[in-house]
């Protein structure tokens, strides 16, 4: 078996990469994802909870679209991630919408050399906290800049059942190697032992698994090798045959089914 050379999905390495041949994070893929699924039910709860006049900090902003919503009600919103290009990008946007109260700042909050994290806002400065498909290390200095009674919202992809077919494609294509796949557990364990190491608890939390359909075999192909270097990847042209196999025996009603799977929680701090 030939030896993977892959970063570990999610990691400081695997974003690097990301970052080379995507301007911004987000999913370059064609599906139809089904109703009352995680990434909607975010955006809502965004909506119930973000107040005129609020100070708002997005963690892991990517590209930096959502904060530009975010800056039509708040006063102000500080947007940050660890990725230069994804936050330059993100700035020029919002200067060519003429948005003038968002700083995007290019920062990594973990600091293993002191072990600690730092957020990039002052003391008791912050109403809501968002974060959308980010990471929980930073949930320890949420009190720090928080200001009495705010509120953080997360959205986390929750761990996806592995699809049958996927050992019908060559190993390094195989479902858990793409960026999709977490393999990290129980997303709840890891968010209330972070909210318990910081002194904060959970205020709610809702599951969703919904089915996301892929009508296309290219468009299949383009998810499991999301995240995966270039030169670990065969071409689409190579493999074909492979994904319309997978389309004749797995689809139904013409499309491919994955699970898409998140994890929406709150917590109030203070």
């Amino acid at each position: 078996m030939a030896e993977l050379r892959i970063p570990r999905a999610h990691s400081n390495e695997w974003y690097d990469h990301l970052a080379t041949v995507e301007d911004g994070y987000y999913y370059p893929r064609s599906s139809r994802l089904g109703a009352r699924n995680g990434e909607d039910a975010y955006q809502e709860v965004v909506d119930e909870h973000l107040k005129d006049g609020m100070r708002v900090l997005e963690v892991g902003c990517g590209h930096g679209e959502l904060a530009v919503d975010l800056a039509t009600k708040a006063s102000h919103v500080t947007a940050y991630d660890r990725i230069a290009p994804w936050i330059e990008r993100a700035a020029q946007t919002a200067a060519d919408r003429g948005v003038n109260n968002i700083d995007y700042i290019c920062h990594d909050a973990a600091d293993p050399a002191h072990d600690r994290v730092t957020l990039p806002v002052g003391d008791n400065s912050v109403d809501l906290f968002g974060c959308r498909r980010g990471p929980l290390h930073w949930i320890p200095d949420a009190e720090r800049v928080a200001k009495p009674g705010a509120v953080i919202l997360h959205l986390a992809p929750m761990e996806e059942p592995i699809p049958a077919w996927t050992s019908k494609l060559p190993h390094k294509l195989h479902y858990e190697n793409c960026g999709r796949y977490s393999g990290a557990g129980s997303i709840h364990i890891s968010v209330e032992n972070r909210l318990h190491q910081a002194g904060l608890t959970l205020d709610s939390g809702w599951g969703f698994d919904v089915p996301e359909r892929f009508d296309d075999a290219r468009e299949l192909y383009t998810v499991v090798t999301w995240g995966l270097p270039r030169d670990e990847v065969p071409p689409f042209e190579d493999i074909e045959h492979r994904f319309e196999r997978i389309f004749e025996t797995h689809a139904e009603d013409g499309a491919v089914v994955l699970r898409h799977c998140r994890y929406l929680w709150k917590a109030i701090v203070g």
